[in-house]
């Protein structure tokens, strides 16, 4: 069924791609989810529709007859563009023969928009070749589901066998390489409050001054950094073949440089700041961030699916996924989760198990150039114990991995569910802490949809540490967790237990309590919940209540607990808004108490030209038993378009 979901996206993709963006999407999907706009772009276009109680249930597995009826949309909405683009030619014919000799400015002008109408849509159509092969498929894997739904399967075929001639004659005209890509711009400004610097949640000092006015506190005005990105994909355009693809960024975000000051920008892509220290400007970067081949191939009778090259892969949040270290700043490439490494992945296919295979050298270069222009040290990949005086975590292993290998192995269970069992190699040719130059990750997470409501994850890892082929601890390093989840129809929550020892040191992203990041050593709960008050109105809490272990790093008498609400309005088609709150408090050790507080108000323009305008104010506070440290303000600006 992975397969089929596989070519179900596929299918509908071109679709989604070209559709306007409509007022409401289903209540049961959150604004801040990677799909909500293509979620939503399919919901408006009538691809998807929903169960009858109005919900979209994103973490239910979609049934045979579900994809069937999506399929059968698609192929109903490919049919109306194709008739509509027949339309506006015969509407120009008709102009043309009504115009006998002359034409006046007006029709001129009018006829001039409508032939630039009929460009981009046959350029559009250039990339329906993959989309329509996997609609053709789905028709024979679908073909039963279809005819009860009422589907002439039959004319199907030859619609779609008529529509993909149509577009090989197109494609055969595309160029050789396709290029697109994103621009970023981004603005913080900090300040200070009551001559007390303020905090970011990735523990950066707002309101810093610079220059003469250096670690003083400042306004706004002197604490003001300016940042800029543009990422651009190459990729070939061959229908037969490999494939190859190729992703190059410029700009100011990665790196620390050698601007004079204190400070920086994001670092790397790797982890949060080590230090507590404030935004900055470095000089300019260029990095690759991908590159590779893809093609379909066969050993010993054996097909598969390999890329080779810088490629990125994650395998879930207790095993081996690279968490968002830039919560300012909304981009794919930064925020997707993937571990990036010089190497390859196999994928392979047996119905419904599959096997990844995956293993590369990381590339953990120290150096940038003085100039900036070549950048190496952009992931840091690392693993192992991750604990900064006894207390404050980093999301940053103390052993830096240089070569890896890892096994990813699937089973599907039906429409509800998988198993996933996870094996990695971790290899540094330096050593740790515990005397160790290899960890290796293991274990398995269950996902589990009961009914279209209730769902269950949990699963088991453990970091063993190595020096080589010797294993020198394998106990105390653990983590295992459990949740279920409800989603209703105006409402939903869930509530989960975790336990991770102090030694659990996999390269995940299993959550932050205030400015600490993967936190260990620690057990408890934690819950969500969700309303959707009306069409426009969305309010969410998240919290949790942890307690320390066996004092190793956090005393037993640690306790933690935390609170985060999100109150979202959605105006109109155009503006967004959102309210935010968080609290955490922290008791070191039965005595000391720490405390955290942010308050947070931000708005969203959406453009009509496919980009947006972001908006965030953050006020934060914090206090402990000897009084107030932390005080004062962020503004972020950010501007984000897709090219």
């Amino acid at each position: 069924m992975n397969r089929t979901l596989k070519l179900a996206f596929g299918a509908v993709l071109g679709a989604a791609l070209v559709a306007p963006v409509a007022a409401q999407n289903f209540p049961d999907t959150q604004e801040w989810d990677w799909a909500f706009n293509a979620i939503l772009n399919l919901k408006n276009e009538g691809i998807l529709v929903g169960y009858p109680d109005g919900l979209f249930r994103p973490g239910r597995p979609a049934s045979r007859r579900e994809l069937a009826g999506a399929l059968n949309a698609a192929y109903e909405k490919l049919k109306g563009m194709i008739g509509g683009l027949q339309n506006q030619i015969d509407a120009i014919n008709q102009k043309l023969d009504n115009m006998d000799n002359f034409a006046t400015k007006a029709e001129l002008a009018a006829l001039r928009d409508q032939l630039a109408q009929i460009q981009r849509d046959i350029q559009m159509m250039k990339g329906w070749g993959d989309d329509i092969a996997n609609m053709k498929k789905l028709v024979d894997m679908l073909s039963n589901e279809l005819k009860e739904l009422g589907v002439d399967v039959d004319a199907m075929k030859r619609d779609l066998s008529d529509l993909a001639d149509r577009v090989a004659k197109l494609e055969a005209r595309k160029p050789a390489i396709d290029i697109h890509g994103d621009l970023n711009f981004v603005m913080h400004a900090g300040h200070s409050t009551d001559d007390m610097f303020g905090m970011t949640v990735d523990r950066r000092l707002t309101g810093f001054g610079r220059g003469d006015y250096e670690g003083d506190p400042v306004g706004m005005t002197r604490d003001l950094t300016m940042g800029h990105e543009a990422g651009f994909t190459f990729s070939g355009t061959n229908d037969d073949g490999p494939k190859w693809h190729a992703t190059i960024v410029v700009g100011n975000l990665m790196g620390f440089g050698d601007f004079e000051g204190s400070g920086f920008f994001y670092g790397n892509q790797g982890h949060v700041p080590f230090s507590f220290a404030p935004f900055n400007e470095v000089n300019e970067t260029v990095y690759v961030q991908s590159f590779g081949v893809n093609f379909d191939t066969s050993v010993w009778g054996q097909n598969f699916t390999a890329e080779l090259g810088r490629v990125g892969y994650q395998a879930g949040n207790y095993f081996f996924r690279r968490y968002d270290n830039t919560p300012y700043f909304d981009n794919p490439r930064w925020d997707d989760g993937n571990w990036y490494f010089d190497g390859g992945i196999l994928k392979f296919n047996w119905g419904s198990t599959g096997l990844d295979v995956y293993g590369g050298r990381v590339n953990q270069g120290n150096t940038t150039e003085t100039t900036g222009f070549f950048f190496n040290n952009i992931w840091n990949l690392s693993a192992g114990f991750q604990a900064e005086s006894g207390s404050l975590f980093f999301g940053f292993g103390d052993l830096l991995i240089d070569q890896l290998l890892g096994f990813h192995l699937n089973f599907g269970l039906g429409d509800r569910g998988d198993i996933a069992m996870n094996y990695i190699y971790l290899d540094s040719n330096n050593f740790g802490s515990a005397g160790q130059n290899r960890i290796v990750v293991w274990g398995g997470e269950l996902n589990y949809a009961f009914n279209d409501a209730f769902s269950l994850n949990g699963g088991y890892s453990q970091t063993n540490y190595q020096e080589n082929d010797d294993v020198i601890l394998d106990e105390d390093n653990a983590a295992y967790w459990a949740q279920i989840q409800y989603n209703g129809n105006r409402w939903g929550g869930g509530v989960g237990y975790r336990h991770i020892d102090p030694w659990f040191g996999a390269p995940g992203d299993w959550g932050r309590q205030a400015i600490s990041w993967n936190p260990t050593d620690h057990e408890g709960v934690f819950a969500n919940v969700w309303f959707n008050m009306s069409d426009r109105w969305k309010l969410s809490l998240d919290g949790y209540s942890y307690q320390g272990l066996d004092g190793f790093i956090l005393s037993p008498e640690y306790e933690a607990t935390g609170i985060i609400a999100m109150l979202t309005y959605r105006m109109n088609d155009v503006w967004s808004w959102l309210f935010g709150f968080e609290y955490d408090r922290f008791n070191w050790d039965g005595t000391e108490e720490e405390w955290y507080t942010w308050f947070r108000l931000g708005m969203t323009h959406s453009m009509s030209d496919g980009s947006w305008l972001k908006f965030l104010y953050e006020n934060s506070h914090g206090e402990d038993d000897f009084g107030e440290f932390a005080k004062g303000g962020l503004l972020t600006i950010q501007w984000h378009k897709k090219t």
